[in-house]
Formats: C-alpha cells, structure tokens, sequence
C-alpha cells in the first residue's frame, strides 16, 4: 500500500505516515524509488492496538 493509501485508511495526513515510517514505527520496504507499506502488517499494527484497550 502507498503511504496516501496508509494515510487514508487511518484518517490523517501523509506525512504523519512519513515521520511513522522515518522512525520506524511502520515498517516499509522501498521498491527503487518507490516506499510501499505491506498491507497486512500494517493492518495488523493498528489492529493490535486497537485490542490493547479491551479488558
């Protein structure tokens, strides 16, 4: 997925995805000049911490 496509699926604006990605807090993978984001990974990034408020 593209970092607008990341950006969108969370609601904020692509370059909050940037720092995420610069930091490390996303994990990307750079295709020549192209960063992409794997799908599911980051899916499952935002779906865990989406379980950690649960009892």
């Amino acid at each position: 997925m593209t970092r607008q496509e990341a950006a969108q699926a969370l609601g904020v604006d692509p370059r909050t995805i940037t720092v995420g990605i610069e930091d490390g807090t996303i994990l990307s993978v750079k295709l020549g000049r192209r960063v992409v984001i794997p799908r599911e990974k980051f899916l499952a990034l935002f779906a865990d911490a989406s379980n950690e408020d649960r009892p």
